[in-house]
């Protein structure tokens, strides 16, 4: 997109899809989608697109913020409910059929505004927005390289400070705060340390744990810039790698090479997947391969695409995706390396650049 405006870009493409699913209105409820299509970035708000014009409703605490942050939108200060505001400016709009977002409104919310409605028919619809936020545009793309630079700065600025006898939870906190004063809005998500035996927990929550010499540290960490996520995996050791390392980590190592090389415009997303996992059954480690081998990254740090077993979903240029295979042996190690790929029309462009060699970020105390 070339637009001055990605936002007003973004909601007349979706007008297109509206008009194949046979709505000529979209209550979008989801703050994600709601800053997708609009710049806005408050709460308790939504928005009315349809062809002609796009409403944010919202109340007297985010209407001045509405007019700073959205273009070519008009602003409808509620002075009743949500729903009701909702319904009344969609019948203003004569909207025949309004669609709402069938994961983002709680069942309460869709019976009040149907039966504010009246004869405006309602008409669940899902991943709408979603489907469409797989493809990043420029600006999009922009704000995600930023991201992963800020990312990326921040383990190598944190890693001087990693002694043993530290917690997992004090080099989170180190870890965040640095991507903070890097320019970054915050942690996209909760930062994971996991020291030792705990990084067989994919998701483990950083604690009180010490850190010790001789052993491994899984780090799982990503920077929030303008709305936007970043998410990275490298495993750190402090003096010394324990053998067992030694020999799992060049599996999940040669996994990802493999399904990186598989990332490309047209390609299934499960036969990626397929790739990775197969690899690593070979090697007797499919059943420690828990978890799914990658998905989209935008807005949230989790969103579509899924790289996953079954899925059919094909790879476009402009997606940006995960690859992260993993091996969890529990309460001995783990080890997870991941990275970001952005979908081109010829193959892919990483967008990280720290080193994956298994010696890279061995920490001498």
């Amino acid at each position: 997109m070339t637009s001055r405006n990605p936002h007003a870009a973004r909601r007349a493409e979706l007008l297109r899809h509206m008009a194949g699913i046979g709505v000529d209105g979209l209550l979008v409820s989801n703050r994600r989608n709601i800053f997708y299509l609009s710049a806005f970035r408050g709460e308790d708000s939504l928005l009315l697109v349809r062809r002609g014009r796009s409403q944010l409703i919202t109340d007297g605490r985010f209407s001045e913020q509405a007019e700073q942050e959205t273009r070519g939108i008009e602003i409808v200060v509620r002075k009743k409910g949500l729903m009701a505001t909702a319904a009344a400016t969609a019948r203003r709009g004569k909207v025949a059929t309004l669609g709402i977002e069938a994961e983002a409104l709680t069942v309460a919310q869709a019976e009040d505004l149907r039966a504010a409605l009246g004869r405006t028919t309602l008409k669940p619809v899902r991943g709408l927005v979603q489907r469409q936020r797989m493809v990043k545009d420029a600006a999009e793309l922009a704000v995600i390289r930023r991201a992963v630079a800020i990312t990326q700065r921040a383990f190598l600025d944190t890693l001087p400070h990693i002694r043993p006898g530290m917690t997992e939870m004090e080099v989170a906190h180190i870890l965040d705060r640095t991507m903070i004063e890097l320019g970054a809005e915050g942690p996209a998500f909760e930062t994971i340390v996991a020291a030792g035996e705990r990084g067989s927990l994919p998701h483990a929550r950083p604690t009180e744990r010490r850190i010790r010499s001789g052993e491994a540290i899984l780090f799982d960490w990503g920077a929030r810039l303008e709305g936007y996520c970043a998410d990275l995996t490298r495993l750190a050791f402090v003096d010394r790698i324990p053998p067992i390392y030694r020999r799992i980590y060049p599996l999940v190592l040669t996994a990802q090479r493999r399904a990186v090389a598989q990332v490309r415009a047209g390609r299934k997303t499960g036969e990626v997947d397929a790739v990775a996992r197969g690899y690593l059954k070979a090697h007797r480690h499919g059943k420690d391969f828990r978890h799914s081998l990658g998905h989209g990254l935008g807005l949230d740090v989790h969103e579509a695409p899924s790289l996953a077993r079954g899925v059919e979903t094909t790879l476009r240029a402009g997606m940006v995706v995960t690859v992260e295979p993993g091996i969890y042996l529990p309460g001995r190690a783990g080890v997870r390396i991941e990275d970001l790929l952005l979908v081109t029309r010829k193959g892919h462009a990483s967008l990280t650049s720290l080193p994956r060699s298994i010696e890279a970020f061995l920490i001498r105390s």
